[in-house]
């Protein structure tokens, strides 16, 4: 495990095992909608659907590694294979199912020579099945942001490769130009941080609000994420989160977002006029 959940004379701690073991103190850090300056969201499972295609591609490496034609994981598993680093996700699964540390490396060349292929696939046209979807309601929530005049970031612990794939057929998808990164205030990508620093670390929010979006106020700004990882990630910096639950993180722990669970998804957000509160 990445991290645990703690409390302690009525307050809530959390410790982070990477890079190196961090406890963080958990501040009730409400959000000032009438001043909100900006959102940062997570991409897989908040703003795209890309569970079904991360999901089969490590369901391949692990029939091929175990032999097993048949394999499925098990409910249990999903927490510990969506919304963290490949690396995390591959670890879980060789302590799981006992396979050989030492070829971890191997484990996930093989885990990312499916998913690249697949997306490489998706880019050319080769795959007709729609494997990369916006997120309901992504588009309107979008829009609406832009219209208040609120910055957006776009926060992932994917590689930045993997996002100019996966973007432009989100936004393709929305019927809006694929030129993702002229529409968004700031990307921030896993290459920008390194493996060790990637969710639950604070790393990716903290320099997205800080270096790409300048907010000035950590009130006057919020976080949507759809996994415990992210979640931990944007509360030990600081933030405000509101849950967008994927259907492939159910099961996580989603406790932590203070803003709470929005189990319709992005148009609950809008719904419930989060934008007008105080």
């Amino acid at each position: 495990m990445r991290w645990k959940i703690s409390s302690k004379q009525g307050r809530q701690y959390v410790t982070v095992y990477t890079p190196i073991e961090t406890r963080y103190l958990v501040s009730d850090v409400p959000c000032c909608f009438q001043t909100l300056e900006a959102v940062m969201m997570d991409m897989d499972g908040s703003s795209t659907d890309t569970e079904k295609l991360v999901l089969e591609a490590m369901r391949q490496m692990m029939r091929e590694v175990l032999g097993k034609s048949d394999f499925q994981f098990a409910r249990e598993d999903f927490p510990h294979i969506i919304g963290d680093s490949t690396t995390n996700h591959v670890k879980y699964l060789v302590q799981t199912y006992n396979l050989d540390p030492v070829r971890l490396g191997h484990y996930i060349n093989t885990y990312y020579q499916r998913y690249h292929q697949a997306l490489h696939d998706i880019r050319d046209g080769k795959i007709s099945d729609i494997l990369i979807e916006p997120m309901p309601g992504l588009k309107e929530f979008l829009t609406s942001l832009r219209q208040r005049g609120v910055k957006i970031g776009l926060v992932t612990s994917s590689l930045k490769e993997e996002a100019d794939i996966v973007m432009p057929e989100v936004f393709k998808g929305m019927g809006l130009n694929p030129d993702y990164e002229s529409f968004y205030d700031g990307v921030i990508a896993a290459d920008e941080v390194g493996e060790a620093f990637l969710k639950p670390h604070p790393n990716l929010y903290i320099r997205m609000a800080e270096e790409k979006l300048n907010v000035r106020n950590r009130r006057n700004c919020f976080v949507v994420e759809d996994s415990t990882a992210g979640i931990i990630a944007a509360r030990v910096a600081g933030f405000a989160v509101a849950a967008v639950p994927h259907p492939g993180t159910r099961d996580h722990n989603l406790e932590l977002a203070n803003l709470g669970m929005m189990n319709r998804g992005l148009p609950e957000i809008l719904e419930r006029n989060l934008f007008l509160e105080q």
